[in-house]
């Protein structure tokens, strides 16, 4: 897995994406009629390994650094990894990221850690950038937050680590703005125009914002989404579902197929990895994005997939493979250009959501299809 970006900071495929893709989407369609089928398919995209694909990341980079090992050599990456970390940011390795590469799945929650370490890999703005979204599997350089805020502003202009301490040092005390009236867009133009520490501490002071004011364009998008599919569901409905909390369940069931769920959850043998099933929607977080409440990144990305994935879906025709693979195509296409828009990251198959949601979409029945994978959650 070789980080690397072109001059417009899309992805570049590799030989694993390059043959995820083929063997996700270009596969002979799931008959989600014929259950083995379906199993079958499942046990085998179940071979993801997120884990594995950090550490991938981690020993290609240490290897183009001039430390040879590889995913599997996880003392020499430890070793090299301590060191750096001693050597280039004077401070030891957090427990936390030895825990990756020992083989824990890498957090995203103290994302200081996740900066730090591509700090201490030497890596550049467009390496990290893409680190976070091949290794770490989430979005980089959410400038509306503080901390990523200067490690963008820092990465960017390239600062040495004790600029990055400085600075972080230095906005410690600012207070989020209780409106977000900048864009995230708009945030990030400044810092790529500012190259005075001073300048930019003064501008990050007025313009950090916490949570609730984070992702405005991507509320708004899913809320235009869920409008559409409870306007479906009110149409096709037979009952009352006047109740803003009725309709969120039923909009949760359409989602995911509750409703063919098993009841006793304790008999099951078979589950889906925590990659695939953490931060799915439910009725209680949904009502908390229409509101405007907390809501993670992953809750928030994994809500409009899903949401795009069942109203475009609803409309398809997929009784033939031509117009299966047509659709897929366009619906990759029509996702990606919302992720992107939504300030998220990418469509990357070695993602295990993003895998098995394209799973799903090579179907004669995409949503029957995504019904039946919830049945081993």
């Amino acid at each position: 897995m070789y980080i690397s970006a072109d001059e417009t900071n899309e992805f570049i495929n590799d030989e694993y994406t390059d043959s995820l893709f083929e063997s996700i989407c270009f596969d002979e369609p799931i008959d989600p009629a014929t259950c083995d089928d379906v199993i079958n398919g499942i046990e085998k995209k179940m071979d993801f390994d997120d884990i594995y694909i950090f550490r991938e990341g981690v020993a290609d980079r240490l290897t183009q650094l001039g430390t040879a090992c590889s995913a599997e050599d996880t003392d020499i990456m430890l070793a090299e990894v301590k060191c750096r970390y001693k050597q280039l940011l004077d401070k030891p390795c957090p427990r936390t990221v030895q825990e990756w590469i020992k083989g824990t799945t890498p957090g995203t929650t103290n994302r200081q850690n996740n900066y730090e370490l591509c700090y201490a890999l030497e890596m550049d703005y467009k390496q990290t950038r893409l680190f976070f979204q091949k290794c770490f599997l989430t979005l980089p350089f959410n400038v509306k937050s503080k901390t990523d805020a200067v490690f963008m502003y820092a990465l960017y202009h390239n600062k040495p680590y004790s600029v990055v301490k400085k600075l972080l040092t230095g906005s410690n005390g600012f207070v989020s703005q209780q409106y977000a009236h900048t864009s995230t867009s708009q945030i990030a133009a400044v810092i790529f125009q500012t190259d005075d520490d001073e300048i930019f501490l003064e501008y990050l002071s007025a313009h950090c914002y916490d949570n609730e004011q984070q992702f405005q364009l991507a509320r708004s998008y899913i809320n235009k989404e869920i409008s559409l599919l409870k306007t479906k569901i009110a149409n096709d409905s037979i009952i009352d579902t006047a109740s803003p909390n009725r309709l969120n369940s039923r909009a949760i069931s359409e989602l995911l197929g509750y409703k063919y769920q098993l009841s006793d959850k304790k008999s099951r043998t078979r589950v889906l990895p925590k990659r695939f099933t953490e931060s799915l929607p439910n009725d209680v977080t949904l009502g908390k994005i229409i509101n405007g409440e907390t809501a993670s990144y992953e809750l928030l990305r994994k809500t409009l997939m899903l949401l795009k994935f069942y109203n475009f879906y609803s409309e398809a025709e997929n009784t033939e493979n031509e117009n299966i693979y047509r659709n897929l195509l366009d619906f990759f296409d029509e996702l990606n250009a919302a992720l992107t828009s939504c300030g998220f990251a990418q469509i990357y198959l070695r993602n295990l959501f993003d895998g098995m949601l394209f799973y799903c979409a090579n179907s004669y029945d995409p949503i029957l299809t995504m019904h039946l994978l919830n049945e081993w959650n």
